[in-house]
């Protein structure tokens, strides 16, 4: 919730690909929070990779990051 408060920053929560790919897809994340008791290590790789081949979507979703930025 801190890295919010920083201008340019939209950090997104992460527990699984799902989650991972619609923090980039939807809201445009450019920095993810991992929860270490959240993630099984076998899967962090995959989530990571997953966010950083995701695009933003745009369309729709635009409205709401103008709002947050």
């Amino acid at each position: 919730m801190v890295a919010n408060k920083f201008t340019g920053i939209r950090c997104a929560v992460v527990w699984d690909l799902r989650s991972a790919e619609f923090a980039k897809t939807h809201n445009n994340a450019n920095m993810l929070s991992l929860g270490q008791r959240m993630i099984d290590r076998k899967e962090l790789v995959s989530i990571i990779k997953m966010w950083l081949d995701a695009e933003f979507e745009g369309g729709r979703h635009v409205k709401r990051i103008d709002m947050i930025d």
